[in-house]
């Protein structure tokens, strides 16, 4: 209908007034004029496809460009012969159907149009999703760009499961979706899992559009990793466009948080209080909570008689129960490590009728997103810094705070100016442990070196390494690990005879940390928070000044030593001493930071450098155990190849 060809052609005016006053160029790109500054390598036949109309960004060679805007509008003038020919092409579509395929070539995933353009121009004013085409791929020159290196990984992608349209922006993602759908990029999938995968996603990018993700600087493939991360694929697989739709609107903040890289607002403080109850109404505030005493589940990988890290969490649990006694009830669900055992911790908290659900470790993440989306009445919090959700909120500690003053304490006792630093794993908030330690070592020792080992690095004995270079005061784990009875651990020193002296140790008060939180919830703040700050995941980092973080002395440390430390914790507590403030510089001499402020809460949790009195470096993935690999993968600082790493998900 010439009608139809009038609104698409004032839609094509329109856009091209846009981008002229933006400053931008009005007609879709010719590939041909791309090639001249590129090159390329040759051309590689496709056969016939169903492509993504959103992935048509321009014509072939330049021919009639003027004729079209940018996004394929029609712009000759409604009395012209072209306009009669577009107003065919759109009658036939609605009657039967446009069968002919168009031309195009591809290059680095985008379509460039041959024969078609006006079959495109009316698929795209009809807002059809795909249209049937005849491609020939065009090979990309070599280059060391991340655009490359994505194209090289999409091309692999498409040589087991030849789907266009799902566009990352991040490497190494194809391997992720492999994983998320338990494939692999080493053999060909089965056509049914081909179309299968196709049809989840054409329901969902159909979804994620039709609500505006546009808008959020995702490309629908960055947003169905993060859907997959909360969905299964086996329980979606067959799953209806409605269906998929209807689990796009419950996961959509998840997207929102997640743009930009995924912003993060570290909470540094515990929020303040609202205004205390008026003593005539603080009988019946008792009242009411005793009636209904606040319901916490704590859900725990392994149980705390084999987990140093759970068995510190559990104290902070029975401590909470203590300290709010009648006012709030507890549940503990243990070695709930995997997936059907979790899920049905959830349900069972959630017939209990929980107010809040506790995960412990990172490598929970995902585990707790399936169950806060299908729980939203739950409020869900889980112990790691900087992995970006809205559905779990996250909460830590800055245990640098507590490790800067061991890191003086054992400058103090070290007579030969060597310390040895033994950390667990190389992610978020690790770094900054460590250069924090050899920051308050240096205050201390001008002279001290820090020789960095790490727990989860495999194939090397760091004890032999520490005694060969004469190292005999270290900092080991943080806590005492049930499974390593007799291992030292916090800062000790080694003694002549091979056994070792306790000298100090950082300690969590959980239980402070946990009745923060619950009051938070009672209080609305929890509420607040969400709504002030909706657009950015929220991480609860408090250090000592909340009370949650502190360090214990042994008695057997001489009274120099324990003044010392206390000394230094003063001016920590009353902001006179900040280890990230003032002068920083890296092993290799750079100046990492200079004047008095402090690093930013960013910075802090994702430092890759270490100091410059460390000796050592941060291992490399083939150097990690396979539970090192776990950690890294959902919340580490250094890159991984997913193509190599187990089939599940992550949650980072």
């Amino acid at each position: 209908m010439l009608e139809d060809y009038r609104k698409a052609r004032k839609l094509g005016l329109k856009q091209i007034q846009r981008d002229v006053a933006a400053g931008n160029y009005p007609y879709p790109p010719a590939l041909d004029d791309i090639l001249k500054g590129q090159g390329y390598q040759g051309e590689i036949p496709m056969g016939l496809a169903e492509i993504d109309i959103a992935l048509i960004a321009g014509t072939k060679t330049r021919g009639r460009q003027n004729t079209f805007s940018r996004e394929f509008m029609p712009l000759p003038e409604s009395s012209s012969e072209f306009a009669s020919k577009w107003s065919d092409l759109i009658d036939s579509q609605r009657v039967e159907g446009l069968h002919e395929p168009i031309i195009v070539y591809e290059f680095m995933q985008r379509f460039y149009v041959q024969e078609g353009n006006k079959r495109v121009s009316v698929m795209r004013y009809l807002k059809m999703p795909t249209i049937l085409a005849k491609i020939t791929r065009v090979v990309p020159m070599p280059s060391d760009t991340k655009a490359f290196r994505i194209y090289q990984e999409f091309t692999q992608f498409y040589n087991v499961a030849p789907i266009y349209g799902i566009v990352f922006s991040e490497e190494g993602s194809y391997a992720k979706l492999a994983a998320l759908v338990d494939k692999s990029l080493d053999a060909p999938w089965p056509d049914e899992d081909v179309r299968d995968l196709r049809s989840v996603f054409d329901s969902f990018s159909a979804a994620f559009a039709e609500r505006g993700g546009a808008r959020l600087g995702l490309t629908a493939g960055d947003a169905l990793l993060i859907f997959l991360k909360i969905y299964q694929y086996s329980k979606i697989a067959h799953a209806t466009p409605a269906e998929i739709a209807g689990h796009v609107a419950r996961v959509w903040n998840e997207f929102v948080v997640s743009r930009d890289g995924g912003k993060v607002a570290y909470l540094e403080h515990p929020s303040p209080s609202k205004a205390k109850i008026i003593p005539e109404l603080k009988s019946v505030y008792k009242d009411v909570l005793r009636a209904k005493p606040f319901r916490a589940a704590f859900i725990y990988e392994f149980g705390p008689l084999t987990s140093g890290w759970t068995a510190l969490h559990d104290r902070g649990r029975k401590k909470l129960e203590q300290k709010l006694g009648a006012t709030l009830a507890t549940r503990a669900f243990l070695d709930c490590i995997d997936d059907d055992d979790f899920d049905l911790a959830v349900e069972e908290a959630a017939r209990w009728k929980a107010d809040l659900v506790v995960t412990v470790s990172p490598t929970q993440m995902r585990q707790a997103l399936r169950g806060a989306v299908a729980h939203p009445e739950i409020s869900f919090i889980n112990c790691s810094v900087s992995l970006s959700h809205s559905a779990v909120r996250t909460f830590s500690g800055r245990l640098y705070e507590a490790k800067f003053l061991l890191g003086a304490l054992a400058a103090s006792m070290a007579d030969n100016h060597k310390i040895g630093y033994v950390a667990d794993t190389p992610v978020f908030g690790s770094v900054s442990e460590i250069n924090a330690f050899a920051i308050g070592a240096a205050m201390i020792d001008p002279h001290a070196t820090i020789y960095l080992k790490w727990f989860t690095a495999k194939d090397y004995d760091w004890k032999r390494e520490l005694a060969e270079e004469d190292v005999r005061i270290v900092s080991g784990r943080d806590y005492h690990d049930p499974l390593f009875p007799h291992e030292a651990w916090g800062l000790y020193r080694i003694e002549h005879d091979g056994s070792t002296t306790h000298l100090a140790e950082p300690i969590w008060k959980w239980g402070r940390y946990y009745e923060l939180i619950v009051q938070s919830i009672r209080n609305d703040t929890w509420n607040r928070e969400r709504d002030i700050m909706g657009d950015q995941a929220l991480n609860y980092w408090w250090g000592m000044s909340a009370g949650i973080l502190d360090v214990r002395l042994s008695e057997e440390l001489p009274y120099g030593q324990r003044r010392l430390v206390e000394i230094i914790r003063q001016a920590m507590l009353t902001g006179r001493a900040e280890p990230f403030a003032g002068e920083l510089v890296s092993q290799d001499g750079t100046v990492q930071h200079t004047g008095e402020g402090r690093l930013s809460s960013e910075e802090i949790v994702r430092m890759r450098w270490l100091n410059a009195n460390v000796i050592g470096r941060l291992p490399e993935q083939r150097e990690l155990s396979q539970d090192g690999l776990e950690q890294v993968e959902v919340s580490g600082l250094i890159p991984l190849d997913p193509a190599t790493l187990p089939h599940h998900g992550t949650a980072s």
